[in-house]
């Protein structure tokens, strides 16, 4: 992203420095091109070669530096993190951020791919090599190659002239052959066929901006969770219609289904949980665990647990699903939002968005979010990475190799070798 540097501003630095020399090698300051740089961590520093650069005006989160014009190596380097190279072509002025990856992380970074806008929800295809990647503000998902990462298509789903966005979440029916996508915007599910991505139909859900899918493990039913019209919508998998809507207390946001037909709703608004017998579509009990803004839920039916994600208070719960009792509560930083469970349920994966920039969620806030890992057993974080902009779709691939995630307001998708720390 180009900005450009006003007038008074170089008059000033003229008037100050003269035509001499900056930071050695004899050039003078019209051979100068601005490097504006914001890095996590912020006590990056950068380097020229072996010299050292320093920067000539430092706000809270970025730098500014006066880089010598033309094609440069710059350096970035941190205690405790793996120094980087960025190849850089300094005309006048650039502006970029960066981060570095931590030395004793397990979590290593196979690398990062642009999306379309607002990439949501991550999900890799259980038979193909192939990351598929729901975009809030495109026409439909990205399918990109998997892991080299290098090919991205879009593949259209809104058939409307309105060209609506909004695609939220998928779901997985691996016996039917398909995956499911919610658009909130046209308040419909789309059906595709698994191996070919092709669109089989759409569903009307009957409610107002749909967000999460999940089904049954027979994959009879699927429940859609509308945010608006505050309501859980029952679709009949085989037939494709509505046979129930199901009216909540509150906005509700993330869902999980047991093996014996009890469904777990996550109110955003009230940061309760209801528990809904699917046999009846009645409510059987609401979890008080509010005040606050639960947003992902996920189940260990071997352990009798669950885990629930916080966005108001930056929490992760462990609940027992025996006693619908909390057992233990982590803060884990600023509007955790996705989870995802290791195979055998030893390790928790928590995607956090970070800060809110005060104006609006959708500005670009003051701090990278995180990717933070935590060991079920002893509920503690064992280990962590950071993402870019708002990391909030998150996936783990079906060998629990591999961990997938978006950055929403960088149009970007992350990949993480985990092995190392499951092994």
């Amino acid at each position: 992203m180009e900005r450009t540097i006003g007038f008074t501003w170089w008059v000033l630095l003229l008037f100050l420095m003269g035509t001499s020399s900056l930071q050695g090698g004899g050039q003078t300051l019209l051979d100068r091109g601005v490097l504006m740089i914001r890095t996590f961590p912020p006590e990056a520093e950068l380097y020229l070669e072996k010299e050292r650069l320093f920067p000539v005006e430092q706000g809270a989160e970025w730098k500014k530096y006066l880089i010598p014009k033309g094609f440069q190596v710059i350096t970035l380097e941190a205690p405790g993190y793996k120094e980087k190279k960025l190849f850089l072509d300094i005309t006048s002025s650039l502006e970029i951020e960066e981060k570095l990856e931590r030395t004793q992380s397990k979590l290593k970074l196979v690398g990062e791919t642009p999306t379309g806008r607002w990439p949501k929800a991550v999900l890799f295809h259980p038979s193909q090599p192939t990351l598929l990647v729901t975009l809030l503000g495109g026409s439909g998902i990205d399918r990109i190659s998997f892991p080299s990462l290098t090919l991205r298509e879009n593949i259209r789903l809104e058939a409307s002239e309105q060209d609506f966005t909004g695609f939220v979440e998928f779901c997985l029916f691996p016996r039917r052959g398909e995956i499911w996508v919610s658009q909130m915007l046209t308040n419909e599910v789309h059906i595709l066929e698994l191996k070919t991505l092709k669109k089989l139909g759409t569903i009307g859900v009957q409610g107002v901006w749909p967000k999460v899918i999940c089904t049954d493990r027979n994959e009879r039913y699927a429940y859609v969770s509308n945010w608006e019209s505050r309501s859980i919508t029952v679709i009949d998998a085989e037939s494709r219609r509505v046979i129930q809507v199901i009216p909540l207390s509150g906005i509700p946001r993330g869902m999980a289904i047991s093996r014996d037909g009890i469904l777990y709703v996550c109110l955003y608004e009230g940061g309760t949980i209801e528990v809904i017998d699917t046999k009846t579509y009645r409510r059987i009990k609401t979890l008080p665990f509010g005040p606050g803004a639960k947003r992902h839920i996920v189940l260990d039916e071997e352990k009798e647990l669950a885990y629930v994600s916080d966005m108001a208070t930056g929490e992760v719960t462990k609940v027992s699903l025996r006693t619908n009792q909390p057992l233990a509560t982590l803060w884990v930083g600023s509007n955790p939002n996705t989870l995802a469970l290791s195979r055998g349920g030893r390790y928790l994966f928590v995607s956090i968005r970070g800060r809110n920039n005060p104006k609006d969620y959708t500005l670009k806030g003051p701090e990278f979010g995180k990717i933070v890992v935590i060991d079920t057993e002893t509920f503690k974080i064992v280990d962590w990475t950071w993402g870019r902009n708002q990391p909030t779709g998150l996936a783990l691939s079906p060998d629990d190799r591999y961990l997938a995630f978006t950055d929403f307001l960088d149009d970007n998708l992350e990949v993480y070798d985990i092995s190392e720390l499951l092994d």
